[in-house]
């Protein structure tokens, strides 16, 4: 029985689906590579945006009209949001909400009894922790879920639920096996890692122990709330196997705006983060997401949100227009910006974060860095530094899930260039890198 998989939105999103291909192919499930290949496609959605769920529903439709014999489960925060609406689209067969979505395999083989598949011929313990079709070098691993937080414009807390935490120990135990099945790089994610507690641990100390845990794999974070951030963490990326790399979501550049949205930071101090990590780990990269045009954003606020923006020198920016999400508080405000206006703002603040990715990358040509090669397309390898530049190589060599020390030679549309590393060159910042020193922990049964 083949299953299809397609997935919208965030890395949260990926995690999750991730987690379920493992689950699928652990119950007996082949994974398709292909769409039309498949007798049962899962779509995880999104509904953060109009466009994302206009996206969720054109997805959905999709394998209907390549097959209308294909059924169709969705699942998600599209789902979450407006389930009837999730369950009356054209090729929809079984819709799955946040409440059920664990027992997802359960209602598919409820539902669609011909679609269960022969128990496998294999002991599947070891199964889930292969790497599947979506990549083989990096993972993500889902620490938390939901929000507390009510921001003006944010969906989340409603389609996700109130903010939880998954047990240390069972974190602990997927990443050793992620690793061990010869992931490269693990992915932290979730609403706002920031926010993980079990117990008397938070993230300093789930990081902590996870670099006990970890081979010669890498360490990314994501999605860490600027008002959440532990300074203990900075004393961790002496561990070269810590990716420098942060998320923090700035929302907008201007006060004003930022209050607006009920957001608990002023612009000010929000640059006073930013410039404190820079100064802590040499050739960080500090990515971050903008709101373009919410209700009310004058000409002058506007402005305001863009200089700041570029004055930052982000390593990348996700700039994004206001979209209004029924049942959010932003929804109601008056003087929504006409689309005009927001399409001139948006293309600005585009503009502001193409430049700034391209300083960042202008920083590091010359210097070396760590590369994790991901795949390539007629002998182009692509792959990702610890932070968090999109590297390019030529080469007849295999080189896919192998970190290797590359030198950055020039910055191109797809990429920056490079070749293999001699040691008389400096890597980015300065520094090279620590050697890990913690000898890998086990797991106590």
């Amino acid at each position: 029985m083949r299953v299809f998989f397609s997935n919208l939105g965030c890395k949260l999103n990926q995690a999750e689906l991730e987690h379920l291909a493992r689950r699928f192919r652990a119950a007996g499930y082949s994974i398709a590579s292909e769409l039309s290949e498949a007798e049962l496609h899962v779509v995880n959605t999104c509904t953060v945006t109009h466009v994302a769920a206009r996206d969720s529903r054109k997805t959905a439709r999709r394998g209907h009209r390549l097959n209308p014999e294909l059924r169709t489960v969705l699942t998600g925060c599209y789902v979450a949001a407006d389930p009837q609406e999730a369950a009356s689209l054209a090729g929809v067969d079984l819709g799955v909400g946040r409440l059920v979505k664990e027992a997802i395999l359960e209602r598919i083989h409820a539902a669609f009894p011909d679609l269960v598949p022969p128990p496998p011929k294999t002991d599947p313990l070891p199964v889930p922790f292969e790497p599947i079709e979506f990549g083989n070098s990096r993972t993500l691993v889902k620490i938390e879920d939901g929000c507390d937080m009510h921001c003006a414009f944010c969906i989340i807390p409603k389609t996700r639920g109130k903010q939880r935490s998954r047990p240390f120990e069972t974190i602990l135990q997927e990443v050793t096996d992620l690793t061990c099945g010869g992931f490269k790089e693990v992915v932290i994610t979730g609403v706002q890692i920031s926010s993980y507690r079990w117990e008397a641990m938070g993230l300093f100390d789930l990081v902590e122990h996870l670099l006990l845990f970890l081979d010669h794999s890498r360490l990314r974070l994501t999605s860490i709330a600027p008002w959440q951030f532990d300074r203990r963490l900075l004393d961790l990326f002496e561990d070269s196997r810590l990716c420098r790399h942060f998320h923090f979501s700035l929302q907008s550049g201007c006060t004003g705006i930022l209050k607006r949205m009920r957001r608990p930071y002023s612009a000010r101090e929000f640059e006073a983060l930013v410039r404190e990590v820079k100064s802590a780990i040499p050739g960080v990269a500090i990515t971050t997401d903008v709101i373009v045009g919410f209700p009310g954003e004058t000409d002058e606020e506007a402005e305001e949100s863009l200089r700041f923006v570029e004055e930052l020198e982000l390593a990348r920016v996700h700039a994004f227009p206001f979209s209004p999400r029924p049942g959010t508080e932003a929804a109601l405000l008056p003087d929504p910006i006409p689309h005009a206006i927001q399409r001139q703002r948006m293309h600005r603040m585009l503009e502001v974060a193409k430049q700034s990715a391209r300083r960042f990358e202008s920083l590091h040509l010359g210097s070396e860095a760590e590369v994790l090669w991901e795949s390539s397309r007629h002998g182009m390898w692509q792959g990702m530094t610890d932070n968090y530049i999109r590297v390019l190589k030529k080469s007849a060599e295999p080189l896919g899930n192998q970190i290797r020390r590359e030198q950055l030679l020039e910055a191109s549309d797809r990429g920056v260039v490079c070749q293999a590393a001699s040691r008389a060159h400096p890597v980015p910042g300065g520094q090279p890198p620590t050697q890990p020193t913690q000898q890998r922990a086990t797991l106590s049964p």
